[in-house]
């Protein structure tokens, strides 16, 4: 066409509104919001972060008068090990476009601003997805997360894995069951997804109770948190409540918050990117000898659908290292040597320790509205 230029198009300028970027992208992840208010732990250096935990009493017992006593000295303590993990956001950008043309009052949206900001959501989206997984295996670089933290050595968490150890100690050995958190299967015995029963969900918590300790937060997506509501109205009265931390509105189930997670795995709302993983769930297989406690059926293949977990916040430590750089800081921009090309990453070291797996809990095999 010649000219290439319409009319209208030469002396007509064109509106941007609202002046600013509006994400469509990234979700909302309040449990992320929840460990860095409750759990953040700065990592100020190391070559381990180490957990001492108590895994056995003292020798002792009833006794007849003048018998001896058993002097044996036993070992009753260990730690839980995790080494550091990193992760990275590079943000490229190129002279011309900062300097030149994305500049003045005809810049809508700074590029570089909107990059910065991408890259903050994107490292944020990275650890988010990483959190309801582990760091085991073929994900030994990500942080060690839910599916490695609450389970039993016996049977499979969400993403099909039996995690035998955790923080470098065997489950089911000298530590006996102290740190095991037992997978909660919810769907019936032919593998099929099941309805959140407030009996179910009852249990599931007073599991995670030990005296005083008790879970603070439940997170769901979106699927689930609306079939556990849908209970609840049958089971007992609630009331919607501000959440302080997250700034939504969720409700308590006793002492739990309960809250929507739109990165909690999920085969209806969840989703794959290749830069900050999957959080959709499928089938897995479940062997000959699942634990009684978990109510998985044996030799069948179930359909994990949603995912809940029941979290005591203050037994987890969300590690970050207090160095500026690592600690999500801008490592600043290097040029190229062979075009104007500058690029600069976020990077952080990151990881979890769970306390205590016993006082939070896993739930799969969930229905979603």
């Amino acid at each position: 066409m010649d000219p290439a230029i319409a009319e209208l198009n030469s002396i007509t300028l064109f509106e941007i509104f609202p002046r600013q970027v509006t994400d469509n992208f990234f979700l909302a992840t309040p449990r992320l919001a929840y460990f860095r208010d409750h759990c953040l732990v700065p990592f100020t250096g190391g070559l381990f972060m180490q957990s001492p935990i108590r895994y056995a009493p003292m020798i002792g017992g009833f006794y007849a008068p003048g018998s001896n006593f058993n002097l044996t000295k036993r070992q009753t303590m260990t730690a839980l090990r995790f080494d550091a993990r990193y992760v990275y956001v590079s943000i490229p950008e190129y002279l011309e476009e900062i300097n030149v043309i994305n500049k003045g009052e005809l810049a809508v949206a700074p590029v570089l601003d909107a990059d910065m900001q991408n890259g903050v959501d994107t490292l944020n989206g990275i650890v988010a997805v990483a959190m309801a997984r582990s760091g085991q295996g073929s994900r030994i670089l990500a942080i060690n997360g839910d599916a490695e933290i609450l389970n039993n050595g016996v049977d499979p968490s969400w993403d099909g894995t039996i995690y035998t150890t955790y923080g470098g100690i065997t489950r089911g050995g000298a530590v006996g069951s102290t740190i095991n958190s037992v997978p909660q299967w919810c769907g019936d015995a032919a593998g099929n997804v099941g309805i959140p029963s407030y009996p179910l969900l009852e249990t599931g918590y007073q599991d995670a109770c030990r005296g005083n300790k008790e879970p603070n937060l439940f997170c769901a997506n979106k699927g689930v948190i609306a079939q556990v509501k849908s209970q609840m109205v049958v089971q007992q009265r609630f009331q919607q409540e501000r959440d302080p931390v997250w700034g939504v509105t969720g409700f308590r189930f006793n002492n739990a918050m309960c809250l929507k997670d739109d990165y909690f795995p999920s085969s209806r709302y969840g989703g794959t990117d290749a830069v900050l993983g999957s959080w959709t769930t499928g089938t897995i297989a479940i062997g000959a000898s699942p634990s009684t406690q978990s109510g998985l059926p044996a030799n069948t293949t179930v359909t994990v659908g949603g995912v809940a977990a029941f979290y005591n916040t203050f037994d987890f430590l969300f590690r970050i290292s207090d160095s500026e750089q690592y600690g999500g800081g801008f490592s600043g921009f290097v040029p190229s040597q062979l075009n104007t090309r500058v690029v600069g990453q976020l990077k952080m070291m990151c990881n979890m320790q769970n306390l205590s797996p016993w006082s939070s809990k896993q739930f799969y095999g969930l229905a979603e509205s």
